[in-house]
């Protein structure tokens, strides 16, 4: 089984595309950086409180006008936010670490929907150019072929997360500076601000949205074995994938949502902020997670080792 892990990935890292992925999405990550870097960026001067009284009273105002549960979730995050720096007498400060942690929802989507690609061309690319004849004369059988292509498949995408967290950090401190790593992060759970320090909240917000990654790896690794063209497996797993994740952020707190698998793959929801939906738990999250990865392995594996060779 190792070695053919060892091949599948040996394989993935041999393809000129893979590396031109991989640049696309170090220059993405280069490219949110300078734009923070060259952005404009509120200040607060010495009348600090009194602005952060009057965006409070602005946010009752907005609050009222607000339909959708994320909109009146974020205004009343920013509104305790600003009473904790009033009540505290802590001026706020633009700290670019912050930004960092933000990002971390952007980078975790793009390294998925690299992941996705080569979950999306690992099964149906074999079949449709037929080389999968050259495995299966081997004595590894069906099983361990499909295991290593799923393994090597997720490996690919914690290589990225692993890259990504470096190149994070290295971007972050040349083009924003080191100065605020070592400081508190801010956050409101539960009704209550709450913190912890800035590296852990930075490591944290990768490592809790990985899920998201397992979830979308599968489903492309389902449906790649499902079908033949890997053109097709990837684009519908792309469209899938994008429907899914902006439906779990514009829907934010309806109740059904509960159920919603992309509504349980960020867990630090559970971590640093309150549930999407009240009365979710991490428990249940994880639960979801694990039944959705069994059935999409119960649907795919079968077809896999069924499959007619041409």
């Amino acid at each position: 089984m190792l070695n053919l892990i060892k091949n599948e990935n040996m394989k993935t890292f041999k393809r000129k595309r893979t590396w031109v992925m991989i640049g696309v999405m170090v220059l993405f990550i280069l490219v949110q950086f300078l734009n923070v870097k060259f952005s404009h960026h509120v200040n607060y001067g010495d009348d600090w409180k009194t602005s952060l009284i009057e965006e409070n009273e602005l946010l009752k105002v907005e609050k009222e006008s607000k339909t959708l549960p994320v909109e009146i979730l974020e205004n009343e995050k920013k509104f305790l936010l600003n009473k904790y720096y009033i009540d505290n007498n802590i001026k706020p400060e633009n700290n670019a670490w912050f930004f960092t942690i933000g990002q971390s929802t952007n980078f975790l989507v793009a390294i998925s929907i690299l992941t996705l690609i080569i979950a999306g061309e690992s099964v149906a690319s074999e079949f449709q150019s037929g080389t999968i004849k050259f495995l299966l004369t081997r004595t590894a059988t069906r099983t361990e072929i499909y295991f290593s292509k799923y393994i090597s498949t997720l490996l690919f995408g914690l290589f990225l997360v692993g890259i990504t967290f470096i190149l994070s950090i290295i971007f972050s401190g040349i083009l924003l500076g080191f100065d605020g790593i070592n400081g508190d992060y801010l956050f409101v759970k539960d009704q209550v601000v709450q913190k912890t320090s800035v590296l852990q909240a930075l490591i944290g917000s990768l490592l809790f949205k990985i899920p998201f990654l397992l979830i979308v790896a599968t489903l492309a690794f389902m449906i790649s074995a499902a079908f033949k063209s890997s053109t097709f497996s990837i684009v519908f797993s792309l469209l899938i994938t994008i429907a899914g994740f902006v439906m779990s952020i514009s829907l934010k707190g309806f109740s059904w949502t509960q159920y919603f698998i992309f509504s349980n793959t960020d867990l630090s929801n559970f971590i640093y902020e309150s549930p999407p939906v009240e009365g979710m738990t991490l428990s249940f999250a994880l639960i979801l997670i694990l039944i959705h990865i069994f059935i999409m392995h119960l649907v795919s594996y079968p077809i896999f080792v069924k499959r007619d060779v041409v």
